[in-house]
């Protein structure tokens, strides 16, 4: 019967330091998961923002393209222009639902977009008429190149938001391994000592009540 019981004592005393091992691993891999994900929700946050900055830039080239050589070709990227907006403003307000912070940076930056697409839009459709003049005012008062900037200057003010609110991970992956390495390490070291700890308890031998009561009378 004590040999069983010491068994049994063993046996709890292994079991608790293997469930403490795989929990320390758990807990650890678990914390890497979730800064992974932020990390990609990050990147794609920003991927979207970055398609967003090249529509600006093609909506400009084109728009002065065809100022110069009045080439319908230069007009497509300028007719798709809104609805390759929509679409990429959607998929933003996707991605940032669950981050309040950006959801009224998003709102600014849909505005800011909208806007310059609807004034190219509007000086693209008044080229060879009589209010042709609009558009040379438009371009050699400053005006487009002011807006231009505007809009770069919402896109900056957007990143710097993402920048507050997905701060970017300074750990790379190698340094978090090695990091995890001596968590891990640490971890299992306590549970080698807490195993030898309680096993040297339960292998001390009990004294016998008789042995206790001549430990009293002497």
């Amino acid at each position: 019967m004590h040999i069983r019981g010491r068994f049994t004592g063993f046996l709890v005393v292994v079991t608790a330091a293997l469930a403490l091992s795989f929990y320390g691993h758990l807990l650890l891999f678990d914390q890497w998961r979730m800064q992974h994900e932020r990390q990609l929700h990050r990147s794609k946050i920003l991927e979207e923002v970055l398609r967003l900055q090249r529509l600006v830039m093609d909506v400009e080239t084109n728009f002065r393209g065809y100022l110069l050589t009045e080439q319908t070709s230069f007009l497509e990227p300028i007719n798709v222009a809104e609805s390759r907006l929509q679409t990429g403003m959607a998929q933003l307000t996707d991605l940032t639902a669950s981050t309040p912070g950006l959801q009224a940076g998003v709102e600014v930056l849909l505005s800011r977009l909208k806007e310059f697409v609807e004034s190219k839009k509007r000086l693209v459709a008044v080229v060879g008429t009589d209010k042709q003049e609009q558009v040379r005012l438009y371009v050699r008062g400053g005006s487009g190149r002011a807006l231009f900037l505007t809009i770069e200057k919402a896109i900056g003010d957007f990143e710097m938001r993402i920048q507050r609110e997905l701060p970017l991970e300074a750990m790379t992956y190698e340094s978090w391994m090695q990091r995890a390495r001596w968590q891990l390490l640490i971890l299992e070291s306590l549970g080698v000592i807490l195993c030898v700890y309680l096993t040297r308890i339960l292998g001390r031998p009990k004294k016998r009540p008789l042995e206790r009561g001549a430990h009293l009378l002497l």
